[in-house]
């Protein structure tokens, strides 16, 4: 048996010794792909998700995050998207913090700080300076529902306004030119009253038909053309030359009529294409797009006097009516 080790000890060697020549060799090789890749898939695209308003069903995050899907299978770089509150985002803004590609409602003023030009595009409640620097990738709009009436009656005593989340409900009604003292509630109490008989109009948003959808009430809704708050804009506010070309590309694929007819699965309306069929309700949206809107980078304080002013116009003056007109775009 010694003797048989002795005999085999030599070539084991040898082969041992070539064995680690060749790996020694082909490491650099595979070594240098392995960095090629990473380097390759290194880059990350940061989008902010900012539900400044209520959507229609479903997240916006989730839907960004499908859409981070189909752009990465055409770019080499990873998208992060990130949800933040209107006062989470302004807080991280605050601290240096800037995303790449960031998503909101109306507002937040502190994105007119960090918005960058998007060459190509053009919305006109979009621009500063003659130039647009936020584009809207979905909208929403202003509805009157009701379980039985023909739209024909309508009065401050048998209405309610659905007060949701960053809706200008009384806005909306102002500038449609309803008059008198409505009752506001909150969305779900305001359904609640208007399913239960309460009311017999409802003036809300697109969420409330889908809430009262949900429910299984039978419904027939009106959209209210004068008006609407509701666009969730995008951004780009990358300053670096390679991300700013690579923020611009995930807008591009954003804004394409392959995603743009995916909105549907959040119940939003698009601002350039058709794309409900068969949905009396939101083809009447998309036939009748609201008529005027307010600055993607309105201020906090500019709303709160449009809220004001929709008050009093309600309540008849007409001094306050013109200035609320004046201040639309």
């Amino acid at each position: 048996m010694g003797r048989f080790f002795r005999a085999v000890r030599l070539p084991f060697l040898c082969l041992l010794c070539l064995a680690i020549a060749a790996i020694a060799c082909l490491y650099p090789v595979f070594g240098v792909e392995q960095k090629e890749t990473e380097s390759e898939r290194a880059g990350i695209l940061r989008v902010w998700q900012i539900d400044s308003f209520e959507g229609g069903r479903g997240s916006r995050a989730l839907f960004l995050n499908s859409v981070a899907r189909i752009y990465e299978n055409k770019n080499n770089m990873f998208v992060l998207i990130t949800t933040h509150t209107p006062e989470s985002a302004a807080n991280a803004v605050a601290e240096g913090q800037l995303p790449d590609v960031i998503s909101y409602g109306p507002g937040l003023e502190f994105i007119a700080d960090i918005a960058r030009p998007l060459p190509g595009y053009t919305f006109d409640a979009g621009k500063l300076g003659g130039e647009t620097f936020a584009y809207p990738w979905c909208r929403g709009s202003y509805f009157l529902l009701t379980g039985e009436g023909d739209f024909s009656d309508v009065t401050p005593q048998n209405t309610v306004f659905s007060i949701g989340r960053g809706a200008s409900v009384t806005v909306a009604a102002a500038v449609e030119e309803y008059a008198g003292t409505y009752a506001a509630e909150p969305s779900v109490q305001a359904y609640v009253d208007l399913i239960g008989g309460k009311y017999r109009y409802m003036i809300g948003t697109q969420r409330d038909v889908w809430r009262l959808r949900t429910r299984a009430y039978t419904f027939s809704a009106r959209p209210l053309t004068a008006f609407s708050d509701l666009f969730q804009y995008v951004s780009v506010c990358a300053e670096d030359g390679g991300q700013y070309s690579a923020a611009l590309e995930f807008v591009e694929v954003l804004l394409s009529k392959e995603v743009q007819e995916s909105v549907t699965s959040i119940g939003m309306l698009s601002i350039d294409y058709t794309i409900y069929t068969g949905d009396e309700i939101f083809m009447a949206a998309e036939r009748e797009p609201p008529r005027s809107t307010v600055s993607a980078f309105l201020t906090l304080s500019a709303r709160r006097e449009l809220e004001q002013l929709a008050e009093e116009t309600l309540n008849g003056d007409k001094s306050s009516a013109k200035k609320l007109k004046n201040c639309l775009l």
